[in-house]
């Protein structure tokens, strides 16, 4: 969490940033230059658990990974949601390795983000303990804090690297599939909405925050689902069903 911001402090690139989860889209590039060094940088969207299956456009963002030279693996240390700092790390690295075990080779670096959060010190340690001898860097992308020790990591590894390899493709024209899918289930006066867009939602917003849940407006909005619910009889009084929770239809 926090990859746009970081990216943002590295590099001159203006990426989107929010409080809300997944709001890279599609990869952010900025140039990082470091004394005489530059290198291109790219923010990543986040991944989720199962993203080598294809899980909410996780394959086509792990291609964008296979053309990097290394991984910087940025980690919310905060646990402000309740989630297992060193527990996404390891799902994470298991995407990467379910997906191609050569790009679970590249030489990563672990930066723990958000080091500012209250408790955020003794999560540090307890991460520390369990990755072992590993190098990890902790930093506060949002106060700007721990950048030039991270600087000097990349570019100290990326000069022990290999020279890169000319990239190897076929021309072709691509057209950018449409992967997030809905379909609505009717039962009396009860609408539930499942499928891969659902998934992808479930998994990004987060349900007592305002903006995550004006985002979760904006998508159903955007990709047709109010249309849709109102067009099979939803009304007011009916209820909406979305990743196990409840929702009013509001106009």
């Amino acid at each position: 969490m926090g990859k746009s911001t970081l990216l943002s402090r590295l590099t001159k690139a203006n990426p989107k940033i929010a409080n809300y989860h997944f709001t890279t889209l599609s990869p952010n590039l900025g140039v990082c230059e470091y004394y005489d060094d530059k290198c291109v940088i790219a923010d990543i969207p986040g991944l989720i658990e199962g993203a080598s299956e294809g899980l909410g456009l996780g394959t086509e963002f792990l291609r964008h990974i296979e053309r990097t030279r290394m991984l910087v693996h940025v980690v919310d240390v905060s646990g402000s949601e309740g989630r297992d700092p060193y527990e996404d790390y390891l799902k994470i690295n298991e995407e990467l390795k379910n997906y191609s075990p050569a790009l679970a080779k590249l030489k990563q670096i672990i930066v723990l983000n958000k080091t500012d959060f209250y408790g955020a010190e003794e999560k540090v340690k307890e991460f520390k303990a369990k990755v072992g001898r590993k190098k990890v860097i902790t930093l506060s992308a949002i106060k700007g804090e721990g950048l030039d020790v991270l600087k000097k990591e990349i570019f100290g590894l990326l000069n022990k690297l290999p020279p890169v390899k000319p990239l190897e493709f076929e021309e072709f024209n691509y057209v950018k599939p449409e992967r997030l899918s809905f379909e609505i289930l009717k039962e009396e006066d009860t609408f539930v909405v499942v499928g891969t867009l659902v998934d992808v939602l479930k998994r990004n917003v987060v349900m007592d925050d305002i903006n995550s849940l004006s985002y979760l407006q904006k998508v159903l909005k955007d990709r047709g689902v109010i249309t849709e619910l109102k067009k099979m009889g939803a009304t007011e009084k009916s209820t909406i069903i979305i990743g196990g929770e409840e929702f009013e239809l509001i106009d």
